[in-house]
């Protein structure tokens, strides 16, 4: 069975030999044959888009030059479960498996299978989770008027009267003249009721 090691590792110069260790171990006793090496040393807080090594390896696992990737610990793919998960996935539909030391997690077998699959589970879980809080937060700026990213969220009361200037003709540059409100924040409004911009 042909394998490659992932690693991502801090400047611990212990726990780069822990990692090692454990993986060089765990491929001699399965008996497999180990074809190529990634490995970064980066923060675990760097998301997958992030981490040269990691797209270098989804990028060859299409190559079918390896059946395996072997990593110490399921963190060493993503900073979260959404970003594990995406990983896992893109290895697989290229017909690529991942074995978990750590764990003894091996996605070939049916319980890895399993695995997988409530790990999405929950990854989805926390994409609504975040989403969630994300309108929640949204909402209470919103609310306050305050400032969310580069500038500052309008009020519900304040979008639902350019939504009623606009349905009366007003032009967008009125508007912002009348509610003292950014074009920005005109044009997002609109966008978002999708209605057509009378200018």
């Amino acid at each position: 069975m042909r394998v490659v090691k992932y690693q991502r590792i801090s400047t611990d110069h212990q726990e780069i030999e822990n990692q090692t260790n454990s993986i060089d171990t765990q491929i001699e006793r399965m008996g497999w044959d180990c074809v190529g090496e990634y490995k970064e040393v980066m923060s675990g807080t760097k998301s997958r888009d992030t981490r040269p090594q990691l797209r270098k390896l989804l990028k060859d696992s299409k190559k079918r030059i390896f059946d395996f990737v072997i990593v110490y610990d399921l963190s060493r793919l993503g900073r979260s479960t959404v970003d594990v998960i995406n990983t896992i996935h893109e290895l697989q539909e290229v017909g690529v498996n991942i074995f978990v030391v750590k764990n003894s997690i091996d996605t070939s077998t049916s319980q890895g299978k399993m695995f997988s699959y409530f790990i999405s589970i929950f990854s989805e879980m926390e994409r609504e989770m975040i989403v969630s809080r994300q309108k929640e937060s949204i909402k209470r700026i919103r609310e306050k008027g305050g400032k969310w990213g580069k500038g500052h969220l309008i009020s519900q009361q304040k979008r639902d009267e350019i939504v009623s200037l606009q349905s009366q003709g007003v032009s967008y540059r009125n508007i912002c003249k009348k509610l003292n409100v950014s074009l920005g924040s005109v044009q997002h409004t609109l966008k978002t009721h999708s209605m057509s911009p009378t200018i």
